[in-house]
């Protein structure tokens, strides 16, 4: 009887994750994993005026501008399938990391406040921890009743206000990024790209190839016979500009922009990928000293933290990419992350020098496995990176104030002029896709 009760409580343990053993990898020992993932596939967000596909055209998500798909759904149901796959104890995931069971001390759910990403990051734990059979218990983990989805446990997801959340929104109310983005269509770099490359308004450009995208997905037909102009080549084309007006939004130049004393694109990334990237590494961080570190205060919070995810948008995985110099890997084969892309930040730590390193891990679209990506970054070349390389991006990147002051930082960027003939040219696309 005592040998039953003792297996009982070894099964209970496992399950319920009470003790997992160490994850390791040789000398390596994984310590905690961010998760940064664009949410799935969506209706547009807005289109331009001459479009035939207008609001009332999406019906699905409860319907209108910007609501996340069935189809959406299930890629991030997927997406959370595979997470589990690869960090939850399961018994046979690569890395038996988290409990099999949802504990809520070992994770944290964070998602801009917008219905899309909030959804997503629903469908993705649904896949991760909602499922019949993932070893949850009814009347413990989820309610024993009639009607409850057998094996779903809710989850909570928090947020923020979408405004000013500059860490998961990059297109939060920052005066500063506006300013310094006025400034960077003055210099010669752009001006001469304009001339030559770009006859089409930068602002809100997205609207166009991004509309498009999504109605070659569902009335890809109906697109064609209603809209003579479009085509293939029409559309790569739109796509290369975009992809060019993000690279320059982000601070992508061909060589160093200095305006005001300022370096434009330096300062453009601190405003986009700084508080992302300084916001994990203090986390990171504080986890290493908590874990590492004698006499280390303020712990309680994050001792049992394991798995941090922030459920956002195709700019704040992108913003990720660029900060590390791997904005190509969502250039090729469109113009900005793909729906459900996600990049992972492992924290590991090796036990044989005491020094912390970190692994970087891609999912590129739904349906792709996962990539390790880190012998990707400069100065990194195998598949664990010292961590002060990380530590050294998110210092360059840092504000110089905290985010919501710096924000506020700004000059009169002066006027702004272009030649008549390419106004002109702006006023005809304007007339033509916005009015």
């Amino acid at each position: 009887m005592i040998r039953f009760y003792w297996c009982f409580a070894v099964f209970w343990s496992f399950i319920h994750g009470a003790t997992i053993p160490p994850v390791k990898d040789g000398e390596m020992e994984l310590k905690m994993v961010h998760v940064v993932w664009r949410h799935g596939d969506r209706s547009p967000t807005t289109t331009y005026n001459a479009d035939p596909f207008q609001e009332d055209s999406w019906t699905f998500g409860g319907g209108g501008w910007g609501q996340l798909s069935p189809s959406g759904m299930f890629q991030h149901l997927q997406l959370g399938k595979k997470l589990r796959n690869r960090y939850v104890n399961t018994g046979n995931s690569t890395y038996n990391f988290l409990p099999a069971v949802y504990d809520q001390k070992t994770m944290y759910i964070r998602s801009t406040g917008i219905n899309r990403t909030l959804i997503s990051a629903t469908s993705n734990m649904l896949g991760m921890y909602g499922q019949d059979g993932y070893g949850s218990t009814a009347g413990i983990d989820f309610p024993d009743a009639v009607g409850w989805p057998r094996g779903f446990v809710p989850i909570p997801i928090h947020t923020v206000d979408y405004d000013s959340d500059h860490i998961g929104n990059m297109d939060s109310d920052c005066p500063r990024r506006e300013w310094l983005w006025n400034l960077a269509q003055q210099s010669d770099e752009m001006k001469a790209w304009r001339r030559s490359s770009s006859k089409w308004s930068l602002e809100d450009f997205w609207v166009v190839p991004d509309a498009l995208f999504i109605e070659q997905i569902y009335f890809n037909e109906t697109l064609r016979q209603k809209n003579l102009w479009f085509t293939d080549d029409f559309y790569n084309q739109i796509v290369a500009v975009n992809d060019q007006i993000y690279m320059y939004e982000y601070g992508i130049f061909n060589k160093t922009v200095t305006m005001q004393n300022l370096n434009i694109g330096l300062e453009l990334l601190k405003i986009r990928s700084g508080p992302l990237m300084n916001d994990m590494i203090d986390r990171i961080n504080k986890k290493s000293a908590c874990t590492y570190k004698k006499n280390e205060t303020g712990c309680n919070w994050i001792n049992g933290l394991k798995y941090f995810v922030y459920s956002a948008h195709d700019e704040t995985v992108y913003s990720v990419l660029v900060a590390l110099g791997l904005e190509r890997f969502a250039i090729i084969p469109h113009g900005y992350p793909l729906y459900s892309a996600a990049v992972v930040v492992e924290y590991w730590r090796n036990s044989t020098d005491n020094n912390d390193y970190f692994k970087l891990v891609y999912h590129k679209q739904s349906g792709d496995d996962f990539t390790v990506m880190t012998n990707e970054i400069e100065e990194c070349d195998r598949d664990y990176c010292r961590m002060d390389v990380l530590e050294q991006v998110a210092k360059k990147l840092k504000p110089d104030q905290p985010i919501d002051q710096w924000c506020l930082v700004t000059e009169s960027s002066g006027s702004y002029s272009i030649s008549i003939s390419f106004l002109s040219f702006l006023i005809v696309i304007y007339n033509f896709f916005l009015l």
